[in-house]
């Protein structure tokens, strides 16, 4: 969340903002929450001190006592009723947003570079649910009989593709100075709340443990900021990890376009990006993380693209945001590939996450997260871009290194 006193400070940038993404929150509204807010709380503080009195009391005092006991509670309870809606707006602000984010909804999503080599096959491609009935890499009807449509079965060729892209990605993040770890599949409401995943009037998107304070997780983003919650971090140099986990979403109302297939299911591996960093550092790490997607991209021979977020498609705690998508030659259109978000002190201030900074003063710390490769979209990528003629899958040089074959 913002900082209040930053709300009250830059009020016309927070209603654009609120504005720019399509959001309802009712800005004004917690201005007047906030200024009745400030008007009481010296009133409960002056009506508590009228309770104390030096020795045993005369009887007038204890009428006055009686009058300013009464005085408080109602005080009190005027606080905390104003105190309860003054929080859930401030919760519902949205981050700022970045300078240069274009305006307008997910189709002004702006495109900033293209990469890698689009090659155009001498043959009709086909998409993954073609392949896979030569290739048998994965079982959408056994899935669909333990646990119901949108679950599926890895098997065999499948696996040891997506351990091979895995592999390969967690290579290039060891390289890069992230620590690798792996996390609870779990988090409780607190975390998932914090990190953005609860919105409020919204449709949920993950998977509550009924009875219980727990969430499964959509991404290893929500447990790797509870990490550090309630924590004072060093971000002398930052905090980078990459987090192997299941992400388990509802994927509910996504029944159009692109939602065949892997390309939007209830459960799927991903390793993601994680790092906690001084404010100063976090535009230029930013840029860092989409440098490692593209780098990945780059060995799996993939054609994508970057593409700068629209404020109308950006969550709550993002100020800056980046999709990678990759080329489809069967749609010939590009598609999500992973995504990048710069949350700034947004979840920080939701989770209490704070550093010192040089003058030893505590501040809170800022948040990037990205997603490095997905098992679902990152199979669908290779095998699509990768197929051949006769129906087989001519994986790329770096894949087949750790694959062990030339062919899937």
């Amino acid at each position: 969340m913002l900082a209040p006193a930053y709300i009250r400070s830059h009020l016309d940038e927070v209603r654009v903002s609120v504005k720019r993404r399509g959001l309802s929150t009712d800005v004004d509204r917690w201005i007047l929450l906030d200024k009745r807010r400030t008007e009481l709380v010296p009133q409960v503080d002056a009506a508590r001190s009228r309770l104390k009195v030096d020795g045993k009391p005369t009887p007038e005092q204890l009428a006055g006592l009686q009058a300013a006991k009464l005085e408080l509670g109602r005080l009190e309870e005027q606080l905390a009723y104003i105190q309860a809606e003054w929080q859930t707006l401030l919760e519902d602000i949205p981050n700022s947003i970045a300078d240069g984010t274009p305006d307008g909804d997910e189709t002004h999503n702006r495109v900033e570079r293209l990469g890698g080599t689009q090659v155009e096959p001498d043959f009709k491609p086909v998409d993954h649910l073609r392949l896979n009935e030569k290739l048998g890499f994965m079982d959408f009807e056994a899935g669909a009989k333990v646990a119901g449509s949108r679950f599926y079965f890895l098997k065999d060729k499948g696996v040891r593709l997506w351990d091979a892209i895995e592999a390969l990605a967690k290579r290039e993040l060891k390289a890069r100075g992230f620590e690798l770890m792996m996390v609870p599949h779990m988090v409780n409401q607190r975390v998932a709340a914090g990190t953005g995943y609860l919105p409020r009037g919204e449709e949920r998107q993950i998977y509550q443990i009924e009875g219980e304070d727990l969430n499964m997780i959509a991404t290893a983003e929500l447990p790797l900021t509870g990490m550090m919650m309630d924590e004072v971090i060093d971000v002398s140099a930052p905090l980078k990890f990459a987090a192997s986990s299941p992400c388990y979403r509802l994927e509910a109302g996504t029944y159009g376009k692109f939602s065949k297939g892997l390309y939007r299911v209830h459960q799927f591996n991903k390793l993601e990006m994680y790092i906690y960093a001084d404010p100063s550092q976090s535009n230029a790490l930013l840029q860092e993380v989409i440098a490692v997607e593209e780098a990945l991209c780059e060995q799996m021979e993939l054609p994508y693209r970057v593409v700068r977020i629209a404020a109308g498609d950006l969550s709550a705690p993002a100020f800056e945001k980046y999709d990678l998508e990759y080329w489809s030659p069967v749609d010939k259109s590009y598609r999500e590939l992973t995504s990048c978000s710069n949350c700034t002190d947004y979840q920080a201030r939701r989770l209490n996450i704070r550093y010192r900074n040089t003058e030893g003063k505590l501040e809170f710390a800022h948040t990037l997260n990205g997603t490095a490769v997905t098992s679902s979209r990152g199979l669908i990528a290779v095998l699509e871009n990768h197929q051949t003629a006769d129906g087989r899958v001519r994986l790329p040089k770096k894949l087949a290194e750790i694959y062990g074959e030339e062919y899937l």
